[in-house]
């Protein structure tokens, strides 16, 4: 295909180039010959002004002649095509992957949304404010130093629209799709990066900080997953199953995610003193996926853990791929009910 590209610009600049100089030599001004004929050895040779611009004008003349008669071989006689449509069919092609990489973002948020929420159906949409939830979620996302793009990615045509009035790009992925990490696989030749940031559409408050930190750690140990946790504080949280808690390694890497409190003190029934043992980390929805993670994600299986606990990052952690984690000072505030909602509501009037 490159041959192919090659070979029509080379036709191409086969009747271009002697057109151009042909025209240059036929329009030319008297003054710029005689200028020329001062300097020629023509002259000196007992050549006239008038002798010397009538062979060019006839030079130039002929090379008009010669790259019409190229350009109604090549044209008309074997049809090529342009090099426009030979350059649109070659970076259509399978073999453009290169290419496709070498224009590879290298960083991208992706915020999956949806109307269909069993709990507050239309919440991306919701009011909060002057705004909806989704526009507060894409200013956070849009205020980010680290990401050179940032997606919506939705099944629904009322987001679709609404990304339209906001400036937002916006991918239409299947309402076959289970979960946020799924949309975005088959978002991916679209977005088109080399790491994607997962923001949850449903949390207005959350820092640009925190969502650079999380590109920040990728470029810090090029891990292929990195997400975030927040310090729990109260007892009622750790026993809360609606707060999915993070078990992590002396390294920091993830271990495990639950709805239960893990690690469990045994022998001890006060909760509170279980937070006096150890640390435990409360999750917060925000994740950053190397490209590569997310094709492993598409080829592997359900995994039990994944059901056991409906969590789809447990996927990840099934098959052995490991995952880095941010420790934020950031208590989620997302919206999964209109009571949420309403919370969220006080919170901005609060800010303001």
């Amino acid at each position: 295909m490159i041959f192919k590209i090659l070979l029509s610009i080379i036709k191409i600049a086969l009747w271009t180039i002697p057109a151009c100089f042909g025209i240059a030599m036929l329009i030319r001004s008297r003054e710029s010959y005689e200028d020329s004929f001062v300097r020629s050895t023509l002259r000196q040779n007992g050549m006239s002004i008038e002798r010397y611009i009538r062979m060019f004008r006839l030079l130039g003349f002929f090379l008009f002649l010669l790259a019409a008669a190229i350009f109604y071989y090549f044209h008309l006689h074997e049809n090529i095509p342009s090099v426009n449509q030979e350059v649109e069919e070659f970076f259509k092609s399978e073999n453009s992957a290169i290419f496709r990489t070498a224009m590879l973002l290298s960083g991208a948020i992706a915020i999956p949304t949806r109307m269909g929420s069993t709990r507050f159906p239309g919440k991306p949409l919701a009011r909060l404010g002057s705004k909806r939830v989704l526009e507060h979620v894409y200013e956070k996302c849009l205020a980010s130093k680290n990401a050179q793009a940032v997606f919506i990615l939705t099944d629904s045509p009322e987001i679709d629209a609404f990304a339209k009035t906001i400036g937002a790009k916006c991918i239409m992925t299947s309402p076959q799709c289970q979960n946020g990490t799924e949309r975005i696989v088959e978002a991916l030749e679209k977005i088109n990066a080399e790491f994607i940031v997962n923001v949850q559409g449903d949390e207005p408050f959350i820092p640009p900080s925190l969502i650079d930190s999380i590109f920040e750690i990728r470029a810090k140990t090029n891990c292929e997953i990195a997400t975030a946790a927040t310090p729990i504080t109260d007892p009622e949280e750790l026993f809360n199953p609606n707060n999915v808690k993070v078990l992590t390694n002396a390294a920091g890497q993830v271990i495990y995610f639950s709805r239960s409190p893990l690690p469990y003190v045994r022998g001890e029934e006060n909760p509170a003193k279980w937070l006096e043992r150890r640390k435990y980390l409360k999750h917060i929805g925000i994740y950053g996926y190397s490209q590569s993670a997310l094709k492993k994600y598409a080829s592997l299986p359900k995994s039990s853990l994944e059901s056991c606990e409906s969590l789809e990052q447990l996927r990840f952690i099934d098959a052995g791929i490991p995952m880095a984690l941010v420790e934020s000072g950031y208590k989620v505030v997302g919206i999964d009910t209109p009571e949420d909602l309403r919370k969220a509501e006080e919170m901005l009037n609060q800010k303001s």
